[in-house]
């Protein structure tokens, strides 16, 4: 993955619109996010509830409310303030945030497809069959679920 994907996806947010923000955090979640960079999906959470709020995230409003938070205790409070200040040197036009999401979906596709591919290969070797089975459904249909929100978020057919 590149590093600046996720980042990119963070500063695109800092200029959108509310109404964008919520469609496009919908498309790839905080949660999605969270599997590649944890410390963007922290600011993204955040993000996403101002914008439901109705209310757009400016940088300093997004500083301000990560502080409220106490999202910046800690180490991992110290790698989300970088993901902050990091998202405001990076030129990602608001405009363009469901392409960013979309870029960043199609990493948690390709993640998750290598992760269930792991789980399903281990339980195919060494567990019951039916476990296998099992394993195979519910990968199959967590993966199959990821990609028809990627499919949409790109404008085409599952």
């Amino acid at each position: 993955m590149s590093p600046t994907l996720t980042a990119s996806l963070l500063a695109a947010s800092l200029t959108a619109s509310p109404g964008a923000i919520v469609a496009a955090l919908t498309t790839v979640t905080p949660d999605d996010v969270r599997l590649l960079d944890a410390p963007t999906a922290e600011c993204l959470d955040v993000i996403l509830a101002m914008a439901k709020r109705g209310d757009q995230p400016a940088p300093v409003l997004l500083n301000a409310e990560m502080m409220r938070h106490g999202l910046y205790a800690g180490h991992h409070g110290e790698l989300v303030k970088q993901r902050v200040i990091d998202s405001v040197t990076i030129e990602a036009p608001g405009v363009r945030l469901m392409e960013y999401a979309a870029a960043v979906l199609a990493e948690v596709v390709r993640e998750r497809m290598i992760s269930a591919a792991a789980a399903i290969a281990e339980r195919a070797r060494d567990g019951a069959e039916t476990d296998a089975w099992q394993t195979f459904v519910r990968e199959g249909v967590a993966v199959r679920g990821l990609w028809e929100r990627l499919c949409h978020a790109r404008g085409v057919a599952a």
